[in-house]
């Protein structure tokens, strides 16, 4: 389940934080795993009782929660949208919670099928050849950022949603790992021995099956999109897309023609870097060709270039390519490619206007699909993403407290600042509804109504001008922020200079967009 929006934002120095940066931040990764239980020992009482709340929202009531047994906060993915919406719940929703005497106890449960998050922001560079960006920076673990949580009741389980019963209020779950299930199992446990005392029990586990059910009391889905090639994007765990990579490697550094197709963001930079790194030893002050530079097609199923930009752009980003030697297609797309289709290791790659391309490598960057198959078809548009109402970013149909954000929800644009721009109106609108029960809770005759009826909804707001960054050359590119053009440099010094991994580990230890501008987090 991941995001695959790498090309827009707005770029600035990074808020500073008191944690370390990704190398020691790749240190404690052993220390969390030889944690006991991974933080599932957690006290299951939340903070004392707040009052003077005065947070907006709607509810519904379900009584459940008791005090040894809490109820689930269920975030669905762990990428850019899911980890931000997970820290800002255990950073701030949490402490605001519990407002009256009889409010319930919560744990955050996050689900993902892969232990780290995969930096494909930089995925068409590093795609090219190992080393460019290294592996460590491409993949960071996520449970290493959550250790500032300890103490507060979360846990992280490796995992893939499988259905989704919205009136059951339940997830079926595939565990895919051992600790996966141990983690499972233990958190099942202590809700097996609360059954009876509770109607929101995890399924008790029985020879640890790799399927099980999830109830949430809230479910807050983040599960993102993916591209057809998991060059691009993870398609499980992270450990799949690191062997493609080894693989692609291998195939570019012999191959002597290489097709990449498609003429948005990503398929423009795939190609300018392939033709970047593979093509030329030296790109300062003039640029230095190697004897026999592979022959590069870039086939567009347009008549030109990056058609959400401006024209001006798109000639530009044209110009750069044929200048690095790309063959550009226009009007074309792929009917099929059958790779190793005769034995040798090449690629058939066929066309819709009847002629047939025999390569040696191919690249397929023509864009993303929703991760929402594990929803009901009622509750996935004509495109299958999940409907999600555009002001609140609440499921409306699927009953209360269910929210979507990031590329999954049906009002993304399938931007990184989408994502980033919904976590606030998710955080508001989650604890609105959960004090909203609480109250419910405390006085279920109606005694708390002018104060669940004061709540208000937080708003989001679709920007309506495009940022998005598309490095082409080695030292430039083109782009455009809040819809206005950007000179060459700038995109290399915003994007290109090193695909922004060095805000890789904001992202994972405390959420934060980054794009962000100094001190601010989501925008």
């Amino acid at each position: 389940m991941a995001n695959i929006d790498r090309d827009s934002g707005l770029s600035a120095p990074s808020r500073e934080t008191n944690y370390s940066e990704h190398e020691k931040l790749l240190n404690t990764t052993a220390a969390v795993q030889a944690q006991s239980v991974d933080n599932n020992t957690f006290p299951a009482v939340n903070p004392p009782p707040k009052t003077g709340h005065t947070r907006t929202g709607s509810v519904t009531t379900n009584v459940s929660g008791t005090l040894n047994q809490p109820l689930n906060i269920v975030v669905l993915g762990a990428s850019f949208a899911g980890l931000s919406i997970a820290h800002a719940f255990l950073d701030t929703t949490l402490a605001q919670l519990r407002t009256t005497s009889a409010a319930p106890n919560y744990r955050l449960i996050l689900i993902s099928p892969s232990t780290h998050i995969y930096w494909n922001i930089g995925a068409p560079r590093a795609l090219v050849a190992l080393g460019l960006i290294k592996q460590d920076d491409l993949f960071i673990p996520i449970e290493p950022g959550f250790q500032r949580h300890k103490g507060r009741p979360y846990t992280i389980i490796q995992g893939r949603a499988i259905t989704w019963d919205s009136n059951a209020r339940t997830v079926e779950v595939e565990l895919l790992s051992s600790a996966a299930e141990k983690r499972y199992s233990q958190l099942s446990t202590t809700s097996s021995a609360q059954k009876r005392r509770s109607d929101n029990p995890l399924s008790p586990v029985s020879d640890a099956p790799r399927t099980q059910t999830v109830p949430y009391h809230a479910l807050i889905i983040a599960t993102g999109s993916s591209a057809h090639s998991n060059l691009l994007s993870l398609h499980g765990p992270h450990t799949d897309t690191i062997a493609a990579l080894t693989a692609i490697h291998s195939k570019l550094a012999t191959a002597k023609s290489i097709v990449v197709c498609g003429g948005g963001t990503s398929g423009i930079e795939t190609a300018g870097q392939l033709a970047t790194y593979l093509n030329y030893t030296r790109h300062w002050p003039v640029r230095r060709l190697i004897a026999s530079p592979k022959k590069i097609i870039l086939l567009t199923g347009s008549d030109r270039c990056l058609p959400t930009f401006p024209l001006k752009q798109s000639k530009k980003a044209e110009r750069k390519l044929q200048s690095l030697g790309v063959d550009i297609r226009h009007n074309v797309r792929v009917t099929s490619a059958k790779e190793d289709f005769d034995l040798t290791g090449q690629v058939k790659v066929e066309l819709d206007d009847d002629t047939t391309l025999i390569v040696d490598a191919y690249i397929p960057c023509t864009g993303v699909s929703p991760n929402a198959a594990f929803a009901p078809p009622a509750l996935r548009d004509e495109e299958g993403y999940v409907k999600t109402n555009a002001a609140t970013c609440r499921v409306d149909e699927a009953g209360s407290r269910v929210y979507a954000l990031g590329d999954v929800a049906s009002f993304s644009q399938n931007y990184t600042l989408d994502a980033y721009a919904a976590v606030p109106v998710v955080q508001a609108n989650l604890l609105n509804d959960l004090v909203a029960h609480e109250l419910r809770l405390a006085s279920p005759y109606g005694g708390n109504q002018d104060a669940i009826d004061a709540l208000k909804d937080e708003i989001y707001v679709r920007r309506d001008k495009d940022s998005q960054l598309c490095p082409v050359t080695r030292f430039g590119g083109v782009g455009v922020l809040t819809g206005l053009a950007l000179p060459s440099l700038m995109v290399h010094k915003m994007k290109g200079s090193d695909y922004r991994v060095r805000k890789a580990a904001r992202v994972v230890v405390d959420g934060g967009n980054p794009y962000a501008k100094p001190f601010s987090k989501y925008e």
